[in-house]
């Protein structure tokens, strides 16, 4: 099946009771899944008129404890970033999916990675993070779903899957998971509005506070930051003990990246390869750890030069990072020959 709609039956089959969506090429194949699946797992997908009104259900429904998500494109994520600030300040988990589109603007319907900068960095005021996990593969889709809606519930936070377009509408097999409600693993509780049948006690969910009480939410948001960043890092990496050259990518590309170093291995040059899986926290341990035979970093990406800047914070000028990218849209990727091709130049061959 498509992978927007491996999204849909893993999001399905891992628990979600609600999903709040707008149509938006290319993520409509997910709300369209949905509203034919999710009423057989005992949930709903309702079509709001707007992002706007999607993201402000997604708030209002993950109020009530309950694993909700949504799914949109680029210029739908950027109308929904009021309300993901407000569910970051306000301890609310859920799942966003987000089909990358070129842009800025209402930009093209075709695939790119563009929207690296706004969900790492978050597109609401604010100090916040969103953990951001970008599958590569359908397979990956549908293993790591039940991982990020732990991390939702575990951390209290707002969960971003990543795709760029072209994958998302790649058809590929995926083993889908068994029914199983992860969320039911937490003790919501304690924070839910379950009506006060449940407790009398007045619950208050909020993103407003008073001076002393807007800093301590801050230095308590911080905090979980970074016990994010130090426990929930994930990547993939193949050949670097060695590797004269590491090439980094993400998604498509990343997923590219194996093949480029099967071949060039093959060849005798000793080229290895990191793939974020995490884009944040951004995986600095396996830049940090990436001995002296290092000699370049390439970054390979969908866009214009986004997750270059991360590599280059993570090594701290020890080793050179150089750039490949395009925009996407009608030329979205480089090729594998491409990509050996700049590989080569510096090799120096």
């Amino acid at each position: 099946m498509k992978n927007t709609e491996t999204f849909a039956e893993s999001l399905a089959r891992c628990g979600v009771k609600y999903h709040f969506a707008y149509p938006i090429t290319p993520a409509t194949d997910v709300m369209k899944r949905m509203a034919v699946i999710l009423p057989r797992y005992g949930g709903q997908m309702m079509q709001m008129e707007s992002e706007l009104a999607v993201s402000s259900a997604l708030a209002g429904a993950a109020c009530t404890g309950k694993l909700v998500a949504t799914s949109s494109s680029g210029p739908g994520l950027t109308l929904m970033h009021e309300a993901i600030g407000f569910m970051c300040a306000a301890y609310l988990p859920c799942i966003v999916v987000d089909s990358m589109r070129v842009g800025p603007g209402d930009g093209d319907i075709l695939g790119a990675q563009s929207d690296y900068f706004v969900v790492t960095r978050g597109g609401a005021h604010g100090d916040y993070r969103t953990v951001v996990l970008a599958p590569s593969s359908g397979q990956e889709i549908a293993d790591l779903v039940p991982h990020g809606i732990r991390l939702a519930y575990r951390y209290r936070i707002p969960v971003v899957f990543v795709i760029d377009g072209v994958s998302a509408q790649t058809t590929e097999s995926t083993t889908l998971p068994a029914y199983n409600d992860y969320s039911a693993e937490f003790d919501t509780s304690g924070w839910a509005f379950t009506g006060t049948k449940d407790h009398a006690k007045r619950a208050l969910i909020t993103g407003s506070y008073s001076h002393q009480d807007g800093y301590e939410m801050n230095e308590r948001l911080r905090a979980k930051y970074e016990v994010i960043r130090d426990k929930e890092q994930m990547w993939e990496q193949d050949g670097v003990e060695d590797a004269e050259l590491v090439v980094a990518a993400f998604g498509i590309h990343g997923r590219m990246c194996r093949d480029l170093v099967s071949r060039m291995r093959a060849d005798g040059k000793k080229v290895g390869f990191i793939r974020p899986i995490t884009l944040w926290p951004f995986p600095d341990r396996a830049f940090e750890a990436l001995g002296s035979c290092v000699q370049n970093i390439l970054v390979v990406e969908m866009n214009l030069g986004q997750m270059v800047d991360d590599v280059r914070l993570a090594v701290n000028g020890r080793i050179p990072v150089h750039f490949l990218g395009k925009t996407g849209g009608d030329l979205p990727m480089y090729t594998l020959a491409d990509m050996i091709a700049e590989a080569d130049r510096l090799l120096g061959e």
